[in-house]
């Protein structure tokens, strides 16, 4: 950071060191001497940055640090809600609580003119590493952009953020939905301002696919008032025969911007062999050795499973500095061939959110979650969640 010296404090600087040296009648050859100096030590400032780039290139460093305390009534799901998936008749019946920073984000954008446009990239990053809270940092987001063409990892394709209910703070999100970062090269194109289209060829999210990749394609629409996104997933799936399932999957999803202040959101996901990609798709189904190498995508014929999925939200500002928002999510699966009784059926989340900006950097909020659990006997587990979160943007 450079700094800059103002003639106050420049006078005021002269002034202190002439009198330390009792130089009242100080000559003007003393004086040039001192400011002389005064003008290397800026200078050396300038010349050492934090931060070098090469020649052309422009960064920003982005961010936030992220405090979440919550406290459970039934079951202890750890820093997330992801852990109702695991609930069952064996889990303890006991609560917990605790606190983490593992969310908080560190990111750097950057771009450089080329011979062939401009050129941009994104590195990104949290404390979620591997082993879901061992407070390792993981990588998020590292990909380049060149006119139409994107490579590298970022959010899939197929998953539109439209419908997607952005003020929950609980850090897994709402059951129903599919929020994941692959590798993948993409291809988008932009008739106007209001549409874009994108197909993408990706990593398949689930290790063990007979291929590795899956192709995604996907459509949206913004204009003031409503954004809308419509995304398609087709995937191999392999048997333990060794056949082939093909996995096909949609979702569509609105953002709504309803009243003054008010926004709605509504999402869908549905399809066959894509329960692997759900966010709750833990103990979701049946055990590997009779379901193949995807057991959560493959029922015991080698048939894909079908799944649903279902998010809603409705956001209100509360003034300037605050917003309250309810939020539903909901995933489901079918009946299947090989089921077992203690297998998921339903999984469903609800949250109440309130969040308050002190200030454009500080944001403080309160949440309220219930989740519950239903296996395919009828059995279901539920489970009550407060968190408080204190954040700080930068």
């Amino acid at each position: 950071m450079t700094t800059k010296w103002t003639t106050g404090r420049k006078t005021g600087l002269l002034a202190v060191a002439l009198l330390g040296c009792g130089a009242a009648g100080a000559s003007a050859q003393d004086l040039a001497a001192l400011e002389a100096r005064i003008a290397a030590l800026e200078a050396e400032k300038a010349a050492a940055p934090a931060v070098t780039a090469g020649p052309g290139v422009k960064l920003s460093f982005y961010g936030f640090t992220k405090l979440d305390l919550v406290g459970d009534n039934n079951y202890d799901l750890g820093y997330t809600t992801g852990g109702m998936a695991s609930v069952g008749e064996s889990s303890v019946q006991d609560g917990g609580s605790g606190a983490t920073a593992f969310e908080s984000r560190l990111g750097v954008k950057g771009s450089i003119d080329t011979e062939i446009g401009e050129l941009k990239f994104n590195i990104e990053g949290d404390f979620y590493g591997a082993a879901s809270g061992s407070g390792n940092f993981r990588l998020r987001h590292a990909y380049g952009e060149v006119g139409p063409l994107l490579a590298g990892q970022t959010w899939t394709n197929w998953m539109p953020f439209e419908g997607t209910p952005g003020a929950i703070q609980d850090f897994n999100g709402a059951a129903g939905g599919t929020n994941y970062r692959v590798a993948q090269l993409r291809y988008t194109f932009r008739p106007n301002e209001q549409w874009r289209l994108s197909l993408a060829v990706e990593e398949d999210y689930a290790p063990g696919a007979q291929s590795n990749l899956a192709l995604t394609a996907f459509g949206g629409y913004a204009s003031p008032w409503v954004k809308a996104g419509l995304g398609v997933i087709a995937r191999n799936l392999e048997t333990n025969a060794g056949e082939t399932v093909r996995g096909l999957g949609y979702a569509l999803g609105a953002d709504v911007e309803a009243w003054q202040g008010g926004k709605l959101q509504l999402q869908y996901v549905g399809g066959k062999g894509i329960a692997t990609a759900m966010n709750n798709a833990g103990a979701a189904t049946i055990d590997l050795t009779t379901g193949g190498k995807y057991a959560y995508d493959i029922d015991a014929n080698g048939d894909a499973i079908k799944v649903h999925g279902l998010k809603a939200g409705i956001t209100q500002k509360l003034g300037e500095k605050s917003d309250i928002s309810v939020a539903y999510g909901m995933q489901r699966f079918d009946d299947y061939a090989g089921v077992a009784d203690s297998a998921t059926k339903q999984i469903s989340s609800t949250y109440l959110t309130y969040r308050y900006f002190a200030t454009k950097q500080l944001m403080l909020a309160a949440e309220v979650s219930y989740l519950e659990r239903e296996q395919f006997d009828g059995t279901s587990f539920d489970n009550t969640r407060l968190q408080g979160v204190v954040k700080f943007t930068f």
